[in-house]
């Protein structure tokens, strides 16, 4: 079964240095980033991190007058082959279910694949349908 996770989103400056000041004050703090992935478009760099301690994550990114909001997200380990990512998409495409976001980690034989739909209950429950 895919596992909810709370994922913080939150948006910084598009600039250098964006990516240490964030991982330098989670440091600080104590917390472990369990995932995370982030994008620069424009004047604006949006990031999403799954954390150990989103409590602690959220105080110390306030230090950089930076407000983080949770987002439910699903986790999901599948075998690092051809094909595990195309069977669970035609899982949830067959049963109606739409994506909004997907980000995945590979280690060795397993890939870590978070993503968020429409119906995360639904999608739940369809992952090792």
């Amino acid at each position: 079964m895919a596992k909810k996770l709370k994922e913080l989103q939150f948006e910084t400056p598009n600039k250098v240095g964006a990516l240490c000041k964030v991982t330098c004050v989670l440091k600080e703090a104590g917390v472990n980033i369990l995932h995370a992935w982030a994008c620069g478009e424009g004047s604006k760099g949006q990031f999403g991190i799954v954390t150990s301690n989103n409590a602690k994550a959220k105080k110390a990114l306030k230090s950089l007058k930076i407000s983080a909001r949770e987002k439910e997200v699903l986790a999901v380990t599948l075998s690092h082959k051809v094909g595990s990512l195309e069977r669970l998409a035609h899982k949830l495409a067959k049963a109606g279910v739409s994506l909004t976001c997907l980000s995945a980690t590979s280690a060795g034989n397993r890939v870590t694949v978070l993503f968020n739909t429409k119906n995360n209950n639904k999608a739940q429950r369809l992952v090792y349908a």
